[in-house]
């Protein structure tokens, strides 16, 4: 059992707003003086997420930039990556993919995103929701 103070959240999402929700998410962990880290997928979903928080709303700029490495150090609020090692500084982590449960005992909070209407990854999900309950994290689920 992990003896944690992490607050993870599980945010049903359908595959076709999963980027732009990652966005508000960002956006609003942003508003509140936090940092967050993205995890992508892969680097395609990277440079999209990167793309489009320059964009989604040019009225309310999101500062943000790509990590690649430990050796790249970065202040951004919002960090996006696809590595799965956690950036020096940031407490929050919003993964749409799936983190080793010692990556996420590093935050205090995680974000998973849930992609409902895809039937692979709704049931990778829902994997992933039982080995984190195992592993002792308290659990939150949140509709879209």
């Amino acid at each position: 059992m992990v003896e944690t103070m992490t607050e993870v959240i599980f945010v049903e999402v359908a595959a076709s707003r999963m980027e732009m929700r990652a966005c508000e998410i960002a956006e609003h962990t942003y508003a509140q003086g936090e940092r967050l880290q993205i995890i992508a997928i892969d680097e395609e979903q990277a440079a999209r997420l990167d793309d489009l928080l320059w964009t989604y709303k040019p009225d309310n700029f999101v500062p943000h930039g790509l990590w690649k490495s430990m050796d790249n150090e970065s202040g951004q609020p919002v960090v996006i990556t696809t590595r799965k090692e956690r950036v020096p500084g940031i407490a929050s982590l919003l993964t749409m993919d799936y983190c080793p449960v010692e990556m996420v005992q590093q935050f205090s909070k995680v974000i998973h995103v849930v992609v409902v209407d895809n039937q692979e990854r709704l049931e990778a999900s829902r994997r992933y929701w039982t080995l984190l309950k195992d592993a002792g994290f308290s659990l939150r689920h949140q509709k879209r």
